[in-house]
Order: structure tokens, then C-alpha cells, then sequence
């Protein structure tokens, strides 16, 4: 029977479904719907789709409009709501609500691509074919539909700009100009140059995902832009920052499950709430230490940069680390081993230890 999901101390607007699959895995999922009627048909529906492919091996077909519906449901973000939504809608209005996700051949990509090239930019077109690519690679990775990816290779080549990254001295201008209303932030910079996580992992990042055992962040398909799990690395100076927060945990709110949340009450939220952004704290800490054309996302460039300049770890190793995915990527593309990617971030530590300078 559907149910109304919490979330924060408060129910889901929409009524969840829940039910086993062929394989045995138990699936939760959001109906998408406020109506408990249609919530109890759909969950019906899945059901006996799961019974079919149990029963028979039969996988149910499955339309754009289901995936894309389930996808952005599941993976609902303020952020990139609107920009989803319009890529979503583009799709859907050339495919079809009905389209079923198995007769997507890559050609149909290239009609698509040949047909929004008429009016929009190859960024915008890589946007929608991103987002289509991603929500694919989503549902096979936690709901196991097993659709094929015909998004892979049809990106688009765009101009590409400088990246901007920043030296030592830089960021540790950066650290030291952060405002005393926003201590988080310092954590949050420090993390970002040494591990390459982008804003939304590290801001959604819980402590039952923090390995202590296995000095390992773990990020799943619903916590990265490319919908694909990857596992973090921690040397000693990330340690060292989680620790950090540990402590600022036990003081303010144990009971809290994230590792960035407010130590104060204010409108609209309660001591041990996410934080959700450091837009403005970042802004006004750069503003003091005169850098310009800074980003939070620059730190990821930062990393990627004392990575493979100063500490001279390979682009493959990189781009597994800093979780690098786009659709021009084939299933055939060699993946660095593990240790790699572990012996990359202790080079990293090496190359600021031996500059002198540190985050704080």
C-alpha cells in the first residue's frame, strides 16, 4: 500500500510505492503523484510487472515518460529543477510520452540532435542528451530497468574556456578571508580542493556514508551528476576536516545525519538542518580575497589541477577520482584500479605539505 515518505521531521508530498522486484531487491520509489488513488494503481502496476519478470524473465517495456517522471522524482533538486524540467520537456516533446525506452535506437539521437540544432546551441543540446543519458544510467544502476544507452557518443563538441583554478596561496587566502558567520565553510573549501567532490556530494554528504575503516567516502548514483556511484578516498588531511566536523556534531547536534548543518536556529531552519548552499558566504569570502571569476566549482578545477600538474598523478586516475562522465564515454573505457586512486590523494597531500601551505 503507497505511504507518505518523511522527510525532515515532516510527510512527502507525494504518496511512495513500495514493492520487490524481479531480482528479490525490495524498491522504493515515489509515485510522483499526490493522489492516492493513482498511487495505488501505479504501485499495482509495478508490482505485477516485478511478477511477470520473476515469473518469465520478461523485463516490462518502459516509456520516456515513465523514466523521466521516476527520474527527476527521485533525483528532485531546487537547483537544477528548471533546467531539467525544460530538457525533460524537450525530449518528451519529440519523443513522445509513450516512446518506448527500448526501440531509442542512436539514430533517433542523431534526428533529435539534427532536429534542436535548428534553434538551440550544441550546449543546450548536450544539456537535454545529458540529462537523458543520466536518468538511463540511473534507473539501470538503482531500479535495474537494464535499458541500453543510446546517448553514448552523440555529444557535441563546445567551446571550451579556460579553467580557472587557484595556487596555494590562493586558497589559503580563500580559507583566511571566510566570514566568522559562515566557520563551515572553511571545512567545505578544504574538502572540495582535496578530494574534487562538487558542491551538491559534499552539502548532501551524510556521516553513514563516511567509511572510517576503509578511509573512503562513499557517493552513490542519486548523490552525482552522472547518476554513477564512486568511492572517495580520505588521506590524512580530509580525515582530519571530517573529524572536524565530528566534533562540531557532537557539540551542536549529535543526532544530526549530515555533515554540513546549521549549529544555529534561524527562519526557516532548525539546529541540525542541512545546509543547502554557501553561494553568498563563497562570493563574500572571495570578494575579501580579491579573487575574481571564482566559483565553488573552481575548487574541483583546483584539485584536478594540483592533481595533474603539481603531484603528476595520470588523467585517467583523475578523471576516476573527481567522478568525470559524459556520453561520449564508451562501456569500453579503461578504469584505473583502486589503489590509484588512493596513492592520487596522498600525492596531493604530499605536494601541500611540502608548499607549506595547508587550509588552516
Amino acid at each position: 500500500m503507497p505511504y507518505k515518505r518523511k522527510q525532515k521531521g515532516s510527510k512527502s508530498k507525494f504518496w511512495w510505492a513500495s514493492f520487490t522486484d524481479a531480482n528479490g531487491k525490495r524498491i522504493r520509489v515515489s509515485t510522483g503523484t499526490t493522489q492516492k488513488r493513482e498511487a495505488v494503481a501505479l504501485e499495482a502496476k509495478w508490482k505485477a510487472e516485478a511478477f511477470r519478470g520473476k515469473a518469465w524473465g520478461d523485463r516490462p517495456s518502459r516509456s520516456l515518460g515513465d523514466l523521466m517522471l521516476e527520474f527527476l522524482t527521485a533525483t528532485q533538486s531546487k537547483i537544477t529543477a528548471d533546467r531539467d524540467s525544460y530538457s525533460a520537456q524537450r525530449l518528451l516533446g519529440f519523443f513522445g510520452l509513450e516512446q518506448d525506452m527500448g526501440t531509442i535506437r542512436p539514430s533517433d539521437i542523431s534526428r533529435y540532435q539534427k532536429h534542436r540544432l535548428k534553434s538551440v546551441s550544441p550546449s543546450t543540446y548536450n544539456k537535454e542528451i545529458g540529462l537523458l543519458s543520466v536518468a538511463i544510467n540511473y534507473a539501470n544502476s538503482e531500479w535495474d530497468w537494464g535499458l541500453s544507452n543510446p546517448c553514448i557518443g552523440k555529444r557535441l563538441p563546445e567551446p571550451q574556456g579556460k579553467a580557472v583554478f587557484l595556487t596555494f596561496e590562493e586558497a589559503a587566502k580563500l580559507i583566511a578571508a571566510v566570514d566568522k558567520k559562515a566557520p563551515h565553510l572553511v571545512d567545505l573549501v578544504d574538502l572540495a580542493v582535496q578530494t574534487g567532490c562538487r558542491k551538491k556530494e559534499l552539502l548532501e554528504l551524510e556521516w553513514d556514508r563516511v567509511d572510517w575503516k576503509n578511509n573512503e567516502i562513499i557517493l552513490e548514483a542519486r548523490h552525482t551528476k552522472s547518476a554513477r556511484p564512486r568511492k572517495v578516498p580520505i588521506n590524512p588531511s580530509v580525515r582530519s576536516v571530517l573529524i572536524r566536523r565530528a566534533s562540531v556534531r557532537s557539540e551542536y547536534c549529535p543526532s544530526t545525519p549530515w555533515v554540513f548543518f546549521h549549529i544555529e536556529k534561524c527562519r526557516n531552519t532548525e539546529v541540525g538542518d542541512r545546509i543547502k548552499d554557501v553561494k553568498t558566504a563563497m562570493q563574500s569570502a572571495c570578494k575579501r580575497a580579491g579573487l575574481t571569476g571564482v566559483t565553488f566549482h573552481t575548487l574541483r578545477h583546483t584539485c584536478a589541477s594540483w592533481l595533474g600538474q603539481m603531484s603528476g598523478v595520470e588523467a585517467l586516475t583523475i578523471r576516476d577520482l573527481l567522478g568525470h562522465s559524459s556520453v561520449t564515454m564508451t562501456d569500453r573505457y579503461m578504469h584505473s584500479d583502486p589503489t590509484d586512486l588512493h596513492d592520487a590523494v596522498h600525492k596531493l597531500e604530499k605536494v601541500r605539505s611540502h608548499s607549506g601551505h595547508s587550509a588552516r
